[in-house]
């Protein structure tokens, strides 16, 4: 009876060994085809002969330098996937010709002996082997008649996800690593390095606290220097990589689970940055544009929609509002990156700061080296979308980023290679949200210049306040730039109650208003003078402090949805915005039409409301206190730099005093804004 159980124990081991070796075999099967009709194509007969051509008798191309330390040689690997397809597509005048098989195999022989190593690491860890697995992929059984050259070729998929140091084994990298590596174990139905892959997708796609998805649902890359914003680069082909993964894997053992968090970025992060086709240059990173990779990203979110999860619904309404549906309304803070969105129907604005903590814009390999100033402050102001895009970071001047305060000289800015020296020299920058309003706030310490520097964000319209504003050894004007955008239509102003015409640059003294592009900025410091240009290309207002500016400050609205100056003027006689402090202790505005009051507060100390109210904090906080629902919410703006483990308010109203205790938020939650009900 015994020796029958064992009997039984033993076939079922069988059975289930058996079983699973047969679903391993067919997933690999399911896998190698879905690559395969991916990168099957079918090149044009000129573009075919053309590379036959070029072809040497060594299999190397007329016209590569491959003793080059640069990566030009890509188009090697690139090459040999067009006569791969050529040779598998039954509709070319190539399929299944010999001598071009012949070509292709000298080829692939040729590249995978070389083995070209350039100076920048990246070609030969990420770009070449994922440029030649298409090709692999294609012609895996022709490859396969020549053990060697299958083995080397195998080789020389893997070898980057084998010898990658862990430097380069984070977010977008480390994807691509991956989906360059794979196609080597999928021909040589390798489970052991399939299941590995699986799991370094899934470590990849959870949140992260150096690069990738943030606990914020932002994403960031490059943040050895700081955390740096960088959805529209690397972001994007950190996606990109992910959803080959998962549209490879779909449905078999090797699938990774992480989909559900890339729904999340989808819908807590990646959407609020689109507006009307564009996005947000603040996340280009060192490829400032608003409008390049808006193709890529459209493609990629329909690819996630066909994956037809659970959450399609969700993410169909995510696509619509990337493609240009303009109807998601909110104010988010995304505290790992000292980075705030607001958004309605009819414009959307970003401000994006730095720290201690974190970065602007990077430069690097030749690209960006004008973002020094992308940290102080950008405030990028969206109603068409159009506003950023095309020339306009060819043609502007990069001491004035749209809300930034930078001295006006002419000395060489230091270059922010990867994003070193991109940061700031204070560790309050951060902002409070209740995920409709908002407001954020940065000490600003670069160059020598010091300011506090905030924003107040509503429905209608938001808030700009500085103060605070010093520089000791500074040569030329210190200007806080309003904005600058691509000129819409012609410029009008008002000084006075008398409106104008712009013609040619003009300092304006004490003005009401400016309006361009049906944007209005509305004077609040009757102290400023605000010099306005506009030629064929650029509009620009700035505020100009002179030289050496001693506390200097400023205050001004911007209202994104004005047609007329008719209907400047009138907003500019009923404006429902009070500014109840604006020094570099605290800086605070009230919406009397919305009975919100919000406070940056950059030190512990009280406010003295002008209808009598009291707020007193123990803490440096952002504060937003909705008087009709009794809703106050608090967030700590030195993030996990200095964290409290509470924040003390108090609140006098009609001669009663109301206490509240914030407990705050820890860890990489740092930052981020609570809630609590008087």
């Amino acid at each position: 009876m015994k020796n029958l159980k064992l009997k039984r124990t033993s076939l079922l081991v069988v059975l289930l060994l058996s079983s699973f070796a047969l679903s391993a075999a067919n997933d690999f099967k399911i896998i190698y085809e879905r690559m395969y009709y991916e990168y099957l194509s079918n090149p044009s007969e000129t573009s075919v002969e053309d590379i036959l051509n070029k072809m040497q008798p060594d299999g190397s191309f007329y016209g590569i330098n491959y003793k080059t330390t640069e990566g030009t040689p890509r188009n090697h690997p690139i090459w040999l996937t067009t006569l791969a397809a050529a040779y598998k597509n039954s509709s070319n005048k190539y399929y299944r010709n010999s001598m071009l098989k012949e070509k292709f195999l000298l080829g692939l022989q040729f590249w995978v002996k070389t083995n070209h190593n350039p100076a920048n690491w990246w070609f030969r860890y990420i770009a070449y082997p994922k440029e030649t697995t298409k090709a692999v992929v294609l012609m895996s059984d022709e490859i396969k008649m020549d053990k060697e050259l299958f083995d080397k070729t195998v080789k020389y998929l893997r070898w980057s996800y084998e010898t990658a140091e862990s430097a380069h084994m984070t977010g977008a990298n480390a994807c691509d690593i991956i989906m360059g590596s794979i196609a080597a174990s999928i021909i040589t139905e390798n489970t052991e390095q399939m299941i590995d892959y699986k799991n370094q997708m899934t470590k990849l796609l959870v949140i992260q606290q150096n690069e990738g998805i943030e606990a914020d649902f932002m994403y960031g890359q490059h943040s050895g220097n700081g955390r740096q914003l960088y959805l529209g680069n690397y972001g994007k082909e950190y996606i990109n990589s992910a959803l080959y993964y998962f549209e490879f894997c779909n449905n078999t053992q090797f699938n990774s689970p992480g989909i559900a968090l890339l729904e999340d970025f989808y819908i807590k992060g990646i959407q609020w940055i689109f507006y009307s086709k564009n996005y947000d240059p603040n996340q280009a990173g060192r490829y400032d544009t608003s409008d390049k990779y808006y193709g890529q990203f459209e493609s990629m979110t329909k690819r996630l929609l066909k994956l037809n999860t659970e959450r399609k619904v969700e993410i169909k309404k995510v696509y619509d509002r990337i493609t240009g549906e303009n109807s998601l309304s909110g104010n988010r803070m995304f505290w790992r990156f000292d980075y705030m969105i607001n958004r309605r129907s009819n414009y959307m604005v970003s401000t994006r700061m730095s720290s201690t903590r974190t970065v602007g814009s990077e430069a690097g390999n030749g690209d960006g080296e004008y973002n020094f100033y992308s940290g102080n402050g950008t405030n990028y102001i969206f109603i068409t979308g159009k506003e950023y895009n095309q020339d306009y970071f060819k043609l502007f001047n990069n001491r004035q980023f749209p809300g930034i305060t930078a001295e006006q000289d002419d000395a060489k800015l230091p270059i922010p290679n990867w994003g070193e020296k991109g940061g700031n020299g204070n560790s309050f920058a951060g902002g409070v949200s209740d995920s409709t309003y908002g407001a954020c706030g940065m000490i600003l310490d670069r160059r020598g210049l010091t300011a506090h520097k905030s924003w107040f964000y509503f429905d209608d319209e938001f808030v700009c306040l500085g103060a605070g504003i010093n520089q000791t050894d500074g040569k030329s004007s210190v200007y806080t730039t309003i904005n600058q955008c691509n000129v819409s239509g012609s410029t009008q102003y008002s000084v006075a109650g008398k409106v104008g015409n712009l013609k040619a640059p003009k300092t304006l003294n004490n003005p009401d208003w400016v309006l361009q592009g049906k944007i209005g900025y509305f004077n609040l410091d009757p102290k400023s003078n605000i010099i306005i240009s506009a030629d064929t290309s650029l509009f620009s207002a700035n505020i100009d402090h002179g030289t050496n500016p001693i506390n200097g400050n400023y205050a001004y609205i911007v209202n994104p949805a004005l047609k007329s100056a008719s209907d400047a003027t009138k907003y500019k006689r009923n404006i429902p915005i009070s500014v109840e402090s604006n020094t570099d202790k605290v800086q605070a505005v009230s919406h009397k039409n919305l009975n919100i009051i919000e406070v940056m507060f950059f030190e512990e100390g009280t406010l003295k409301l002008a209808d009598g109210k009291i707020i007193t904090v123990d803490q440096p906080c952002a504060l937003l206190w909705k008087e009709k629902t009794g809703e106050i919410t608090l967030a700590n703006p030195k993030c996990e730099t200095q964290n409290p483990p509470v924040i003390n308010v108090k609140i006098t109203q009609d001669g009663k005093l109301t206490e509240l205790i914030f407990q705050m938020p820890n860890g990489v939650n740092s930052g981020s804004s609570v809630t609590k009900k008087m």
